[in-house]
């Protein structure tokens, strides 16, 4: 007669070490965006929700900016902070900036790219 013990449980199983198994696990770990992306996202934020027909000028450009800038990179050293708006910059795309457009267009941009960094 084999011995029944219903309150044991079953013996430790060996582990698993494949690298699939690894890879899934680490999918599943949700990463936050980068400290650019926040950036590019806070100042679309802001372009969508001010004036989101107007025209973009450089000095709206430069309040999203610095809106964006005081909303994400306060309390981080400022190395930090410096490499974040250089990295949201860098991923600027050059025909941006060639054609006139809304502040709306602007913030579907700066969204599109914040996927990116």
């Amino acid at each position: 007669m084999q011995d029944r013990n219903r309150i044991a449980l079953p013996g430790p199983r060996p582990p698993s070490n494949t690298a699939a198994d690894t890879d899934a696990v680490l999918q599943q770990i949700p990463v936050p965006p980068s400290l650019a992306a926040q950036l590019l996202t806070a100042a679309a934020d802001h372009l969508t929700k001010v004036k989101p027909d107007a025209e973009l000028t450089a000095a709206g450009w430069g309040r999203a900016l610095a809106l964006a800038d005081a909303r994400v990179l306060t309390g981080y050293p400022q190395v930090v902070a410096q490499h974040a708006g250089r990295r949201a910059m860098a991923a600027l795309r050059p025909e941006m900036w060639a054609g006139a457009r809304t502040r709306g267009e602007w913030a579907l941009c700066l969204r599109d790219i914040a996927r990116t960094v």
